[in-house]
């Protein structure tokens, strides 16, 4: 793997884990990785978030801040997507701010990016509980139903991505797309083929859940209708 490597992390209410989720990644980046930029991007939040990834910014000249108005957690990833794209990134990660993708495997990620174009985590063992294994088989079940394309982990932010599987596909998702990132995970497995690490989730640092257990029910319906929408057959 070679390039300039930005790393995407949208931020919503996390401060509870933010400061230490920045940190850990900043120091395995700079072990691992150091063509770097880590680009956290604040979701409109109502806490000290902001704050605190401005301090980190203070200090770090690879991380910077984008504040922008709360659009969900797939929209923003989307933003941050277009943000490395159009500063000539090679490659995009994408983690979460809650402390669930453990840098400790980043390494592999790494190694499986010399011959693969399209990384994502899969969530083999995981500390949250059975309400959010059972998100991500719903998931997994209605994007087939809607797509006829599996994807093992649709909803895992832990995605590392070379810039020629995004650089077409995000115009392909629409504004209002509630949950952005299993209809990118269903378009990047049905154009460019998904390679898979098994990863250990960890429990959140702090805070709670921006997508509730009870939303991805209520959307369920929607979900469906909108992939078999936006996605091309």
């Amino acid at each position: 793997m070679t390039g300039k490597l930005w790393v995407v992390m949208p931020a919503y209410n996390e401060e509870g884990s933010v400061r230490h989720v920045a940190e850990e990644w900043l120091q395995t980046l700079k072990q691992n990785y150091p063509d770097f930029i880590f680009l956290a991007l604040n979701d409109g939040s109502k806490d000290s978030t902001l704050a605190i990834l401005n301090s980190i910014a203070g200090k770090e000249k690879k991380f910077r801040v984008i504040d922008k108005l709360n659009s969900g957690h797939g929209q923003t990833c989307l933003e941050g997507y277009r943000i490395a794209l159009k500063e000539a990134a090679e490659w995009i990660l994408q983690i979460d701010s809650d402390g669930q993708c453990d840098p400790v495997y980043f390494d592999r990620f790494l190694d499986k990016a010399s011959g693969e174009r399209i990384i994502y985590g899969w969530r083999k063992s995981r500390d949250e509980g059975w309400r959010r294994l059972w998100i991500s088989r719903f998931v997994t079940l209605s994007a087939f139903a809607a797509t006829g394309v599996w994807v093992k982990d649709g909803n895992v932010p832990y995605r590392l991505m070379h810039r020629t599987t995004l650089e077409n596909l995000v115009g392909l998702v629409p504004r209002d797309f509630h949950l952005a990132n299993i209809l990118v995970a269903v378009l990047q497995e049905k154009y460019f083929r998904i390679s898979w690490v098994p990863i250990h989730f960890r429990d959140r640092m702090g805070g709670t859940a921006s997508v509730k257990t009870y939303s991805f029910v209520k959307h369920g319906v929607k979900l469906f209708r909108q992939l078999r929408t936006a996605t091309p057959r």
